[in-house]
This record gives structure tokens, sequence and C-alpha cells, in this order.
């Protein structure tokens, strides 16, 4: 029986986390829920799977049940006995659960690229350990496993495009259309990423540090049927691609049961149906946020926790409706051409950066509404 601790447990990846548990009660056993407050669906949650501990942010009696909270209650988290922690916190809430987890040598599956990205200067060295729960990462991770490091010539990224990459004019899109995704179902924050392309950007970079690639041998394409998730080049010239419908409770599933492949209730990809799969080249004068984070990556030090931030709060502002979508990729870019941070040496520079980046995004956001 594996024990498992549900980091993020109400939102998107933990809701289907808890899918794959259903399916496998003889295999699974949730150990820790853990969520931002108490909620209908946390108490829900409590019933059916009954775990041992909860965490909750702000400390809340729950009879019968060991309740953590705050930043004891993370550090408590990190030396549990469990076989395996599922990191699917949405954004850089993220980065303080996997910095300890990883201190202390636990098993990481993670969704959570925003803290993979801020931690790479310092963590990188632990990053080989981590199972990617991203569907593209999750398909690179597997499409590796068919060579050697030093046989790959380059590995491919696949993007939907989202909802607006055959759109020319990006003015005046609303909330509602720009969280109207044509393939997945996904949390607010990465949907407006997926929207503006900086989720392929923030992808290029997370893939960087999880599987120790030079930049040059990243790319990303636009693949609109969301069939082919990653793809890896060898140096013989062979193609390794992985490729399924697009449902998230797949590379789920497969981080739970790695090295294994359990069953899983998702549909089957039927070839016949799918006719043809197309590809494109992405458009970074329309999308420059993949062109902004890829620059940004390449720079590394302190660019990337910058990148990560300012567009966590851009896209948060226009969630808002503060700021048109256009006016996304432009702030990010302000944000970063302000930049003067020396590169993070441990997690304590990490933290001062992000906090240093907040306060210079308050105060761009201020003098330019002036």
């Amino acid at each position: 029986m594996k024990t498992l601790a549900v980091l993020g447990s109400t939102g998107s990846i933990g809701t289907q986390t808890l899918d794959i548990v259903r399916k496998h009660p003889d295999k699974l056993k949730v150990k820790l829920l853990a969520a931002s407050r108490v909620s209908e669906i946390l108490l829900k949650q409590i019933q059916e799977f009954k775990p041992e501990y909860v965490y909750i942010k702000e400390y809340t009696d729950l009879p019968g049940l060991k309740v953590l909270s705050g930043n004891q209650g993370l550090e408590e988290i990190a030396n549990l006995n469990i076989d395996l922690f599922i990191n699917g916190i949405a954004g850089i809430a993220g980065i303080k659960p996997t910095y300890l987890l990883l201190k202390n040598n636990k098993r990481l599956a993670t969704a959570n690229k925003e803290a993979i990205i801020c931690l790479g200067e310092v963590l990188k060295d632990r990053y080989s350990e981590i199972i990617p729960i991203d569907s593209e990462h999750s398909a690179i991770f597997q499409c590796l496993q068919s060579g050697k490091k030093d046989e790959v010539n380059r590995i491919i990224l696949t993007a939907s495009g989202g909802p607006f990459w055959k759109r020319d004019n990006l003015e005046g899109i609303s909330v509602e259309e720009a969280l109207n995704h044509p393939k997945w179902k996904m949390g607010k924050k990465v949907t407006i990423d997926s929207a503006t392309l900086m989720n392929k950007g923030l992808e290029i970079i997370e893939a960087h540090y999880l599987f120790d690639i030079p930049y040059e041998k990243i790319e990303a394409v636009i693949h609109p049927q969301s069939i082919v998730h990653g793809l890896v080049e060898f140096i013989d010239g062979s193609i390794i691609a992985n490729l399924s419908n697009p449902d998230m409770r797949i590379p789920i599933s497969y981080a739970i049961s790695y090295p294994e492949r359990w069953e899983t209730d998702t549909h089957r990809l039927n070839l016949f149906e799918i006719k043809k799969l197309e590809f494109y080249e992405p458009d970074e004068n329309r999308f420059p946020l993949l062109r902004i984070a890829k620059e940004a990556g390449k720079k590394g030090g302190a660019y990337p926790i910058v990148l990560t931030v300012a567009d966590e709060i851009a896209v948060q502002l226009f969630l808002e409706g503060k700021i048109d979508f256009t006016e996304i990729p432009q702030i990010v870019d302000t944000v970063l051409q302000e930049l003067d941070f020396p590169a993070p040496k441990d997690y304590e520079d990490v933290i001062s950066i992000i906090e240093e980046t907040k306060n210079l995004f308050k105060n761009l956001i201020q003098n330019s509404r002036r």
C-alpha cells in the first residue's frame, strides 16, 4: 500500500489525483490532505478518504484529525513518513513546500512549475528524483527513457495554442474568453498562461532545470489537437513521442505508479477519429511572452524568478479586470527591464527576490496609473 500526501487537494490536480485513488483503493492510501482553507470540498474529501493529517494555512480545529497549519505545519509535513508527495498547489505558493520536501529528500511528484523554476538555481542538484506531473514534462520524462542523456538531440514541448492562436487581433479579450480553453480543463492561472503562451515559456525553463538540457536543445510547437504531449529527438534521427487524449489523470497516474503503469478510466485514443496531427511554429510577435520567457531563462540568475512572480501578479490583475489581456506581456517585460538582483545563492535569496519583485511591481503599476 503506497501512502500519499496531496497538497492542493481541492484544486484541479488534487481532485484528479483523488480520482486515481478511488480507482485503486487496494494500492493507495491518502495520509495527508492539504488546502489553503476549510471548504465544503475539503470536508467531503476528509470524510471520504479519512486522512491521518490535514494541513490548512490558518489553524482550524477538526475533531479526530491531526491538523497542521502555518509555516510550522509545512515543516512538519516535510518530516512525515509518506511514500509520495503530490504537489498540486498553484503558483508561487507551492515554492516553500517544494523546497522543504526536496531538502528532506522526500519523493515528490509535482505540477508546480513555478517552484521548479524559482528554486532551479539553488536546488537543481536534487531535481533528478522529481517525477513531473505536467502533461508535457511527463511526456518528456517518459520519452527520455528510450535513450541516454548524451544521445538527446532536442526535446520538443507541444502547446495547444490556447483559444487565440489563430486570432490576429488580441485587443478587447474578456476574462471569460481567455478562460475558455479548447482542450484542457485547468485552473484559472495556468489557463490564462496557456492563452498568452507564457505557459510554454515557463515550461521551457522548467524542462531546462528538470532534465538538465541546454536551452538550445529545447523547442516548442503549436499542436492544436493536443494529442502529442512531448517529443524527444535522438542523435540517430529517431523521434520518440508520447500520445494520449488530453486528460491530466494519465500523467498523474503515471507519477503515482512509476515505474509501473496502472489502468485508468480515461478515454482511449482512437487514431482513426483523429485523422491528422498538425504542428505550427509559434508566432512570438503576437505572443511575445514566449520570447520574453525564453530570454529570461537563458539569462538565468534571478531573471526566471522575477519572470514567474511578475506573470502571476499580471495574470491576477487581468482576472480581476484591472488590466487588458494585451497588457500582461507589456507589464511583465517592464518588470524584467527594471531587474537588478544578484543571482540567488540559497532559499532565503529566492524569497527575498520574490518579495522585492512584488514591491517593484506595485510601484511600477502605481506610477503607470498616475
